[in-house]
C-alpha cells in the first residue's frame, strides 16, 4: 500500500453532526471477575487478544465534522461480542462456540466451559443489552436533531486468515466495505471504495467480512438509518506479531478520517 496525502472533505454548510460510530472490538479489558470464568493461561489469553482485538480502532478511527456520537465497547468481545446476535439459533458463528458468549477461541479451543443459562443472562444483562440500548439512544438521539444518521461501523481484521473465518481467501485487501441491503444507501459502497483506491488502498466490497449493524429498533423499520461498515487491515497500522502500532499510523489515521468524511458527505447528498 501507498497511502497519499488525504484532505477532510466537508465544509461549515455540510457539516451536519450525523455520524454515529460503532467501535465494538477495540478493548483489551477484562475484569478480574469475568476473567475468572475464562480456562485459558495468562499466555493463551495474551495470544487470543493479539488475534481477536481490533487493535487501535477507538483511535484509528479519529473524529470528524460530522461525528455527533461514539459508542465504544469498553471490555474485550472474549467476554461479550456485541456484534453477534443476541440469540445463538439466529448467529452463524455459535456454531463455532463464537456467538455472543464465546466458549471456543479463534483455533477452537476451549475459551470458558459451557455456559449455564443463569451466567448467559448475567452477561448480557451486564454488558450485551446496555451496548445496545446506548447505541440506539445515539442513534434516535441523532434522528431527533437532523432526521437522518449514519451509523459506520469501525473493525480491522487480521491479514491472514484466523482459523475460526469462514472467509480463508489469503488474499486480502486493506480496506474491506460491509454493507446491509436495506440498510447501505445505494452507490454509497461504490463511493467509498474510489475514495480509498485514490488514497492508494487496495479494496473489497463484503470481502472478507460483510453486513453493517442496524439496531434491532431501526432495522427495516427506518429507513433514514443508514449503516456502513469499515474494516482496516491491520498490517497497514500495526505489527501484528508484537502488537505495536507502525511508523504509518498516523498517516492511516488520517486516510481513515478523510474515508468517513467522505461517507457522510455522499450520504448528505444522496
Amino acid at each position: 500500500m501507498t497511502m497519499r496525502q488525504s484532505t477532510e472533505t466537508g465544509n461549515g454548510m455540510d457539516a451536519r453532526k450525523i455520524v454515529v460510530l460503532h467501535i465494538p472490538h477495540s478493548s483489551r479489558l477484562i475484569p478480574a471477575d469475568e476473567r475468572a470464568q475464562l480456562s485459558v493461561s495468562e499466555g493463551e489469553l495474551e495470544t487470543e487478544l493479539l488475534r481477536m482485538t481490533d487493535a487501535f480502532t477507538a483511535e484509528l478511527f479519529p473524529p470528524t465534522l460530522h461525528e455527533a456520537e461514539r459508542v465504544v465497547f469498553p471490555v474485550s468481545r472474549l467476554v461479550c461480542d456485541v456484534e453477534r446476535f443476541p440469540n445463538d439459533a439466529d448467529e452463524p458463528m455459535s456454531g463455532r462456540g463464537m456467538g455472543a458468549i464465546y466458549t471456543a477461541t479463534s483455533t477452537g479451543s476451549s475459551l470458558r466451559t459451557t455456559v449455564s443459562a443463569p451466567e448467559r443472562e448475567r452477561i448480557m444483562t451486564r454488558w450485551y443489552r446496555p451496548h445496545h440500548e446506548l447505541l440506539t439512544s445515539s442513534v434516535d438521539k441523532v434522528l431527533r436533531r437532523e432526521d437522518l444518521c449514519l451509523i459506520i461501523d469501525c473493525h480491522s481484521f487480521a491479514d491472514r486468515p484466523l482459523p475460526h473465518e469462514p472467509d480463508q481467501d489469503p488474499q486480502r485487501p486493506e480496506i474491506c466495505i460491509g454493507t446491509d441491503p436495506r440498510h447501505t444507501a445505494q452507490g454509497l459502497a461504490g463511493a467509498l471504495a474510489d475514495a480509498a483506491r485514490k488514497l492508494g488502498f487496495t479494496v473489497a466490497v463484503n470481502r472478507p467480512f460483510a453486513g453493517a449493524i442496524v439496531p434491532a429498533k431501526h432495522y427495516r423499520a427506518d429507513m433514514r438509518v443508514q449503516s456502513l461498515m469499515i474494516e482496516v487491515n491491520r498490517r497497514v497500522y500495526m505489527n501484528e506479531l508484537t502488537g505495536d502500532r507502525l511508523c504509518s499510523f498516523e498517516k492511516c489515521r488520517e486516510a481513515v478520517g478523510n474515508l468517513l468524511s467522505t461517507a457522510a458527505t455522499f450520504f448528505l447528498s444522496a
